[in-house]
């Protein structure tokens, strides 16, 4: 059972603070929310895997800051 807590959002966040993306740190309240949203509890009858919370994970962010950058 794989879900998305508060200490994995930290570490997404340490990532791209360090791979570049300094102004994006911390997170929007409003981004945490959507990601606990999605990943925080798994999808019964079904499961997340590490695989798809980063990658789910990563499009959101991404998504995310191309709409809010402008």
């Amino acid at each position: 059972m794989t879900t998305l807590t508060t200490k994995e959002i930290q570490k997404i966040e340490e990532y791209y603070y360090w791979v570049g993306f300094k102004s994006w740190i911390p997170f929007p309240k409003e981004l945490n929310e959507k990601l606990f949203e999605v990943y925080g509890e798994e999808p019964v009858p079904y499961s997340w895997t590490e695989q798809d919370i980063y990658e789910g994970s990563r499009k959101i962010i991404f998504d995310y800051f191309r709409n809010h950058s402008k």
